[in-house]
């Protein structure tokens, strides 16, 4: 067994872990508030300084444009008319007090007018020209690098009296004068500060080989969120992790120019106070932690040999040992008083345990007639008290429980029967429900017939109204023909009147020329035969217009009666129309009647299908009572079994 740590060792050993645990909290709690706070005061303080020097380069090179702007005021230079030669000995007479790496004048297009020989031919493609003909004003160019060193060219338009363009004043200066003024920038032992341009590009520094190389401060930094933070104008600080070290950068715009200024501080040149103070913060804590160590340990000894006798005999009742007296201690202090109240305790428990261990020996044996007859002392009192009301708790319980069980026998009885009967209604209300769903089914099939039917009827119905209304339409188109025979015989009828005219009016003429054709005897042979042709030609043709006239007015006749037929069946093609629109709004409503049945047996067939599942829901669920039922009249005959065998006290 694994040998248990004493309390001295726990009171020292949890007395070092708080103490240690405090000193750790606050050596960390010291140590991120030191970093918490130097971080403030960096990000506070370092805008603020990063202005300062922006506004010290401000100055250097405010000094240099100043200079050109006094050189381009010059009357000889404003004055259109001077000659090259005076234009040449103002140049001179300014490079010989200001150390110009080259000063010229250039014409409107960028070519030199007038300068010294070490001045470029030309501004064109420079950075700077197109600034000065975009701005019209003072232009500061980026760091130029082409003639193998380092210059800063300033530059400005030349204008007359009134305005107008003469030429553009460029001077160069050496890089030194920017540099020197980025060496006087001195907030910490490693820090670094940058000049970029609009691009990003490095345009000043200690170290000349950012410039010459064209490195751009994302490239350098490794961050192009700073970068873009710099370039867009904005004055501010942002904390940047290279690697395992922490730097910030403050940056800020450079008035009057397209630059702006970066310092770059790494943190550890101003943490290293903190940490020194952190860490003799620590070495204190450290000295502290022995310190108070040794004083625990010696408590913790006088402690330890204290409790031990007593621990032993504690011990030893642990194992049930309630015979042995306990040693008292003379120590005039709680441990003494502890060892006479051990013993005390020791005695009294063993009187109490035997009179305990008599009453509940004969429980257990199912005598709960009993009871405790000697006297208890103090909280001992209140076990007594508390047995005694358990005894007479389970007799009352116990004697309840035989009522109890005998009623609960014979209602389980009764129960395990209704379960049967329920079991039984639920398996047939099952079966008729299934028998239902059938029907139902079979009812919804014949009524989704029906609805077809319904829905194809109307379709023919559909069909019948047009054909009805083309028959219509073409009855009316008979009668209007029959009507224009009617009036065509009639005509036809005056025309044959006319021909029965002239027929007779031939005959008449064929008699006349037979009785000339007498009178003129053997000369008027041939001509009575003549007429005698033309009157029987005129007797036919009498015959014919009469025969013609009784076939017209037969016709005529027949034209009416077909007339009168003909409005009669137009009359009845439109009561066949009206009969054909009821039909089919009898058919559109006994499809929407149908339609509406159908969704309401679909809807019944839904709460009968529901209806069903909670049937045979019900039916398990009997099923599931009638077994529990059975189950509970044979632990109700257990029960009555069981209770019977307790002796129980007559309570009056």
């Amino acid at each position: 067994m694994k040998a248990k740590r004493s309390i001295s060792g726990k009171i020292l050993v949890t007395t070092i872990f708080i103490v240690m645990l405090l000193a750790a909290s606050l050596v960390s709690l010291m140590s991120r508030s030191m970093t918490d706070l130097t971080e403030t005061i960096l990000s506070d303080v370092l805008p603020s300084m990063t202005k300062t020097a922006s506004q010290s380069v401000e100055g250097n090179i405010h000094v240099l444009a100043d200079r050109i702007i006094m050189i381009s005021d010059n009357e000889i230079m404003t004055n259109a008319e001077s000659k090259e030669s005076e234009k040449m000995a103002v140049l001179e007479k300014a490079a010989s007090g200001i150390e110009f790496v080259w000063l010229g004048l250039y014409d409107t297009k960028g070519e030199l007018y007038v300068g010294a020989e070490s001045c470029p031919e030309t501004l064109q493609g420079r950075k700077i020209f197109s600034l000065m003909q975009e701005t019209q004003n003072v232009v500061v160019d980026d760091v130029d690098f082409s003639r193998e060193q380092l210059e800063l060219a300033v530059g400005k338009p030349v204008l007359d009296a009134e305005g107008e363009l003469l030429y553009y004043l460029v001077g160069s200066y050496k890089y030194e004068i920017l540099n020197d003024a980025l060496n006087s920038i001195n907030i910490s032992a490693n820090g670094e500060a940058f000049i970029v341009n609009g691009e990003g590009q490095v345009m000043g520094n200690r170290n000349t080989e950012l410039i010459y190389n064209k490195i751009d401060l994302a490239e350098y930094t490794g961050s192009k969120k700073l970068e873009d933070q710099v370039v867009s104008g904005h004055t501010g600080s942002m904390t940047l992790k290279q690697g395992r070290h922490l730097k910030l950068a403050s940056y800020v715009p450079v008035n009057g120019t397209n630059w702006y200024l970066v310092i770059l501080i790494p943190s550890d040149d101003f943490m290293g106070p903190a940490q020194d103070s952190i860490m003799m913060g620590i070495i204190l804590t450290v000295l502290m932690i022995i310190f108070a160590v040794l004083i625990i340990a010696g408590f913790s000894s006088k402690i330890r040999k204290s409790l031990k006798i007593v621990t032993n005999r504690i011990k030893l009742l642990e194992k049930g040992d309630l015979n042995t007296p306990a040693d008292i201690i003379q120590t005039k202090d709680e441990a003494q008083v502890l060892s006479v109240a051990l013993n005390s305790t020791i005695s009294g428990i063993n009187g109490y345990i035997s009179q305990l261990s008599s009453v509940l020996s004969s429980i257990s044996e199912g005598d709960f007639d009993v009871s405790i007859e000697e006297e208890f002392q103090g909280d001992f009192v209140q076990i007594k008290e508390a047995l005694e009301r358990i005894i007479v708790s389970l007799n009352i319980m116990l004697r309840s429980v035989q009522e109890s069980s005998a009623e609960v026998l014979t209602t389980a009885k009764t129960v395990s029967e209704s379960a049967a009967m329920v079991h039984n209604g639920s398996t047939e209300q099952s079966n008729s429900l299934m028998v239902l769903t059938e029907e139902t089914k079979a009812i919804e099939e014949n009524i989704r017939e029906v609805n077809d039917n319904t829905r194809r009827a109307g379709e023919l119905m559909d069909k019948a109204k047009e054909s009805l209304s083309t028959g219509d339409e073409n009855m009316k188109n008979l009668l209007q023909a029959m009507e224009d025979i009617h009036v065509n015989a009639v005509e036809i009828n005056k025309i044959n009147k006319l021909l029965e005219d002239i027929a007779q009016q031939t005959n008449i003429l064929a008699l006349n020329a037979s009785v000339e054709a007498s009178r003129a005897g053997e000369m008027g042979k041939g001509f009575a035969v003549v007429a005698s042709e033309v009157r029987n030609l005129a007797a036919q043709s009498t015959e014919s217009a009469q025969h013609a006239a009784e076939v017209i007015t037969n016709s005529q006749y027949a034209v009416q009666h077909g007339m009168r037929y003909a409005k009669q069946a137009a009359e009845s093609f439109g009561e066949i129309g009206s009969v054909s629109n009821e039909m089919s709004d009898i058919t559109e409503r006994l499809g929407r009647a149908v339609a509406v049945q159908k969704d309401s047996l679909e809807n019944m067939t839904e709460q009968i299908e529901q209806i069903n599942d909670f049937a045979q829901k019900n039916l398990d669920a009997s099923y599931e009572s009638a077994t529990a039922s059975q189950k509970l009249n044979q632990k109700a005959e257990e029960l009555q079994n069981v209770s019977g065998r307790f002796r129980l006290r007559r309570i009056k």
